[in-house]
């Protein structure tokens, strides 16, 4: 063996020994194409299992190969070792072409080059010219039979250097990678001439969509799909193979790129809806304040190529490119968890992204991280990466490490395929592979096309500033629907007039549709959801104030309570909880102790869950709580089985998931927005360990939570529970950035709540799903007081009661002796009664009344002004909080707080005692923590000027 030979073939000729061990140990344990060839390539050589059994090294068995042959009788003598070692030089090189072809395919429309490729040239693997003529069985690796080594090579570069190249070989399942490898033998077979005419008919309708637009909105940024044209036959292509296998609906997200296009020509949107919203004529009956059109969703019931009806659905997305795949996959969950009974093959998704993107954002990681999840799986996700080969204005060398921008998809072990998106016909047949697999293996998998950017990052860039000699060769390219219309006239003689006719018309009809939008000044329609969601309506912050009737009968709550502190016979929960837990929890159901947060909290599940409302619960830590408050799933002590009491409150085929996600917050909160947005029948909440980790999801909230129902509106009620409160734990732990939600909100968009009490977690919970419209509810939850008597409440107080936006001091029967009103919100207030029944503030107590303002934005002014207006000799009203004061409600609270004072007419200054400004939400020091906040409530309670500690 030449010394060349050795020092490329010992990493590639690994593999092929390793499997020639295992099959010598368990010819069951390898795949049957490997099988195959150790038991087929002489027929001598049959029995080779024998010659494996005491060589533990590849080169060992090559050297001793004679030896052996001596030794065991059942190996035919006329097997010569030079035979045995071309065969397995061989093997390594088929097996060298099937992990690494793809490096040599013709994937790039814009260059007709084939790199060369060390790896994958014969003589590294000892393999010579004069080789060619000899025989061999190695293609018994790739399902042929014998044949000469020349024949296979022709075979090696047919297949795996064509216009696809297939990555399949990281796969760890035998299963997966012989089946997709027998897939990939047949991607460059014929397609059908019906299949045929309809990729042309895509073609064309994309292209006269760009072109009508271009013509009559010039300058206007549309985001062109040009160039990337194929990414339209292939979903069709996808969709007729999905509905062939059963599925009826589909979830298709896309960024900016493109959208225009497969929102009209995939999704069906009409026509001249997208160009009265390029007119932009006025609608008094718009709500909110719109985005722009390449952000809109839609989805509608369709056909595809072969008749089958499908509801294809295209979420909508801002800007922030990848962000939209969690949501895509949460949309498509609840819809298979309330319309098919979570039957994955009946929901399927396809998401396509762009190359830079996918590559360059780090939630593309965190979505590919759920694929298999429990709590997240959809039975697999099809993702077509438009590779432009250019992000915006940088090279795929500025932009990514990895060889290909696909190759985080490799994690989950997933197939990728490289395709040339001028080849159409192979693409059909990828993309029916890609159905069938996802079908089969319930999996990801993704294409990686390589395509062009006809223009710049928008039209009104200028491309060939940046990338001069790629923009030379673009410019020279026929559109995509006239190179395959040629491919077609040429090798399968379709009539060159038909298909420029087929062209024309498509032009002809969008041009009609244009002239009747101006002829008509058609406005512009909002979408309206379909199912369920389409029923809720889009209210104003009055209607948001108004009571929710979320009181059930007593006897009905016992009941309930009852239920979720039992466990089966069998189960046996920790000591520990079964002590603390379960029999306090039987202690509360029974009226013989108050209820916690902790037991409040799941009541409401559990009355909710009787009503027929379905409960979806995630978060880090959900199923315990991070406080270890909830414990609404247990687990056996012995067995490790879990147990989920409130599933015995299920009615009317409601359904309870609490998840303990995966350590995600940006990908974990955008799924549970997508599923909140389709889930108009049922609670989805998500929760963060401690509050401050919700600012790793900040785009999902600014983007999508916040502004969603002004900009698309769409509305949704997705629960955010986030752990606040400043108790020592320094700046990571302390705060859930309550300021940043309050920036936020505006025309009626969101709830920011601080409860003090139990009961009151249990009423916002339902009263989300007791009213004809949804808005996200963010919860600033409790910690060190999840379990104070203070914040306990009763069983009564759950059956007779209602929320309470504002919470008037209980300890005040004479009002006319108020002389201080502080408001505040949360933790704080218990700090402070707790104050004012120590000695050294006693003589305050009859004097200083605190307002608890439980729900902070839609402001409850009028119950504010209501409750303000009992103290009649009030001399000082004061804002606390224990925050600083560039955080926490201050910076909006203040605003509304003066304009109650200025409408009551309290002539005195809004006071405020709280934290100074700080770059930080809370000290490191835990001592230091105690020290100000011990002369926080000193000052609030003693002092008539504000102060800042």
């Amino acid at each position: 063996m030449s010394g060349n030979f050795n020092s490329v073939f010992q990493n590639n000729a690994g593999y092929v020994e390793e499997m020639f061990s295992r099959y010598s140990s368990d010819p069951n344990s390898v795949g049957i194409e490997w099988r195959a060839y150790f038991e087929g390539f002489h027929e001598g050589f049959g029995t080779a299992t024998a010659l494996a059994n005491d060589v533990p090294h590849f080169n060992e068995l090559l050297t001793d190969l004679s030896h052996q042959q001596r030794k065991e009788s059942s190996v035919a003598s006329n097997v010569s070792p030079d035979a045995i070692q071309f065969e397995f030089k061989v093997a390594a090189y088929v097996q060298a072409w099937k992990s690494f072809g793809h490096l040599k395919a013709k994937v790039n429309p814009l260059s007709v080059s084939s790199p060369e490729i060390p790896t994958l040239k014969k003589e590294n693997y000892g393999i010579s010219e004069s080789d060619f003529s000899k025989t061999t069985m190695a293609g018994l690796l790739i399902g042929l039979d014998k044949m000469s080594f020349a024949e296979l090579h022709k075979v090696l570069e047919a297949r795996y250097a064509g216009t696809v190249g297939a990555e399949i070989e990281h796969i760890e399942s035998n299963e997966e990678r012989t089946w997709l490898q027998d897939q990939f033998a047949q991607i460059y077979k014929p397609i059908a001439k019906e299949t045929q005419t309809a990729i042309y008919h895509e073609l064309a309708k994309s292209d006269s969509l760009e072109k009508t637009i271009a013509t009559k909105y010039i300058g206007k940024k549309r985001f062109s799909i040009e160039g990337a044209d194929a990414q339209f036959p292939a979903v069709e292509s996808f969709l007729d193979e999905a509905g062939k296998l059963g599925a009826q609906e589909c979830t298709i997200a896309i960024a900016h790129r493109g959208r225009l296009n497969f929102l009209v020509n995939v999704i069906g949107k009409p026509l001249e809806r997208l160009f009265s919203e390029f007119e932009g004529y006025p609608n008094p009956e718009l709500h909110g304040d719109c985005d722009v059109k390449y952000h809109y969703g839609y989805e509608s019931e369709r056909t595809t190529r072969s008749g089958n009806k499908l509801l294809v659905s295209m979420p909508f997305n801002p800007s922030h490119l990848e962000y939209v795949g969690s949501v895509a996959m949460g949309d498509t969950r609840a819809r298979q968890a309330m319309y098919h009974n979570g039957d994955s093959d009946k929901v399927t998704s396809i998401v396509l992204h762009g190359d830079a993107a996918f590559s360059g954002q780090g939630i593309v990681f965190e979505n590919i991280q759920m694929m298999t999840l429990q709590g997240y799986t959809v039975g697999g996700t099809v993702h077509i990466i438009a590779n432009n080969q250019v992000g915006f204005t940088t090279d795929p060398s500025d932009s990514r490490s990895s060889t290909y921008c696909t190759d985080v998809a490799k994690v989950t072990g997933s197939p990728v395929f490289h395709v040339n998106a001028d080849n159409l016909d192979a693409l059909h047949n990828v993309m029916v592979l890609a159905a069938n697999y996802r079908f089969k293996f319930k999996k990801d998998f993704y294409i990686d096309l390589v395509c062009f950017r006809r223009h710049g990052h928008n039209e009104t860039d200028e491309p060939s500033f940046t990338q001069p000699l790629m923009y030379k060769i673009i410019k020279d390219k026929p559109a995509p629907y006239e190179e395959y219309a040629q491919y077609l006239v040429d090798k399968y003689n379709f009539n060159s007039d038909e298909l420029k006719e087929i062209y024309n018309n498509y032009r002809s009809d969008m041009n009609k549709v244009y002239d009747k939008v101006k002829a008509e000044h058609l406005p512009i329609v909002q979408f309206t959801p379909l199912r369920e969601a389409g029923e809720l309506k889009l209210v104003d912050e009055k209607e948001m104030l108004k009571p929710a009737k979320t009181q059930i009968s007593l006897n009905k709550i016992k009941e309930l309570a009852l239920k979720i502190c039992q466990t089966p016979e069998s189960f046996k929960p920790n000591p520990k909880l079964a002590r603390i837990i379960v029999s306090e929890r039987k202690e509360m159901a029974e009226g013989n102790k108050k209820l916690d947060w902790g037991m409040a909290e799941l009541l409401a599940y559990a009355s909710l869950l009787n009503e027929g409302y379905s409960i979806r619960l995630a978060g880090e830590d959900a199923q315990r709580g991070t406080f270890s408050h909830r414990h609404v799933t247990l687990v056996d002590f012995e067995t490790g089985e879990r147990y989920t009491s409130i599933k015995e409150c299920i009615e009317q085929n409601a359904k309870v998931e609490i998840i303990n996600t995966l350590l995600s917050e940006e990908a974990a909160m955008g799924y549970e927005y997508g599923y909140a947005v389709r889930q108009a029948k049922g609670l989805v909440l998500w929760e963060a360990q401690f509050g401050d980790f919700a600012n790793g999801a900040q785009v999902i909230i600014d983007q999508f939570i916040a502004a969603g129902e002004t900009k698309w509106a769409q509305s949704q009620g997705l629960v955010l529970l986030l752990p606040h409160g400043m108790e020592g734990q320094g700046a990571e732990h302390s705060s859930a950035r309550l300021e940043r939600f309050l920036q936020l909100c505006a025309n009626a968009n969101m709830q920011i709540c601080y409860f003090t009490n139990a009961a009151q977690i249990y009423h916002a919970l339902r009263r989300q799903l007791h009213r004809n419209f949804r808005k996200p509810l963010v919860i600033m939850t409790p910690k060190s007081f999840l379990r104070s008597p203070r914040a306990a409440t009763t069983l009564e107080e759950l059956a007779s009661g209602t929320f309470e936006e504002i919470l008037d001091d209980p300890r005040i029967s004479k009002a006319q002796k108020i002389e201080k009103v502080l408001f505040c919100t949360g933790k704080i207030s218990l700090d402070l009664f707790d104050a004012l029944e120590k000695d050294e503030f006693k003589n305050k107590a009859d004097t200083i009344a605190v307002i608890r303002v439980e729900q902070l934005y839609p402001f409850h002014t009028e119950k504010v002004t209501s409750i303000l207006s009992h103290y009649k000799n009030v001399k000082n009203v004061a804002w606390v909080q224990e925050e600083p004061a560039n955080m926490g409600a201050w910076t909006y609270i203040r605003f509304e707080l003066e304009k109650v004072l200025e409408k009551i007419g309290i002539q005195s200054k809004l006071m405020y005692f709280g934290r100074s400004r700080r770059a930080t939400p809370a000290v490191g020091l835990e001592k230091q923590h105690f020290i100000e906040q011990d002369k926080l409530i000193h000052a609030a309670l003693l002092s008539n000027e504000s102060t800042e500690i």
